[in-house]
């Protein structure tokens, strides 16, 4: 630390000093001002109270200030919550006209259907006799040949010049990939 870094740090020191040991004083004062400011006024007042208490009474009647009134949009504070929705009232004519009616059968659910394909084409290959087709679902390649399965619900089952035919296994159901030929090739 240099001389004059010294000088400034004393000279900040004494100042903080001087500035807590004035604010001291200045309070002392302002307390022993305001204490007996305070006192006289305090006594007046309730020496007044006990003399006027019948007065005060009367003026402030409780009965004239009334009820609260709440919104009723605001609703029950209370009350549970069911998250079911409500049923819709019927009238007693209109719960005869329904009692009358035969009891209607509901339509069956659709029939399940195969997804549509994921698979995409990448190309084909014949060796021997047997043909092997490469084909990409999400990033994954699979390799297989007609007769055998690409995955899990998935078997091969044509392969032409212009399609891939592919069995969805879970339901039987046959599916047609059309074959690009611009973009994939076949390998000899």
């Amino acid at each position: 630390m240099d001389a004059a870094e010294k000088k400034r740090k004393i000279i900040i020191g004494s100042v903080l000093i001087v500035t807590l040991i004035a604010a001291a004083l200045v309070e002392d004062e302002e307390m022993a001002i305001n204490m007996s400011e305070t006192l006289q006024p305090v006594k007046a007042v309730q020496e007044r109270g006990r003399k006027n208490t019948p007065d005060l009474v009367q003026q402030l009647d409780v009965g004239k200030l009334g009820q609260r009134k709440f919104s009723p949009l605001a609703g029950e504070i209370f009350l549970s919550t069911n998250w079911t929705p409500k049923q819709p009232m019927i009238d007693p004519e209109e719960q005869e006209f329904k009692m009358v009616q035969p009891v209607r059968a509901l339509a069956p659910p659709p029939a399940p259907t195969a997804p549509p394909l994921q698979f995409k084409y990448a190309g084909k290959a014949i060796e021997d006799n047997q043909t092997w087709v490469f084909l990409v679902q999400a990033g994954e390649n699979f390799i297989t040949k007609v007769g055998e399965k690409i995955n899990p619900q998935y078997r091969l089952d044509a392969v032409n010049d212009d399609t891939v035919t592919v069995t969805y296994l879970p339901l039987n159901v046959k599916q047609t990939l059309t074959i690009n030929n611009k973009i994939a090739g076949t390998f000899r």
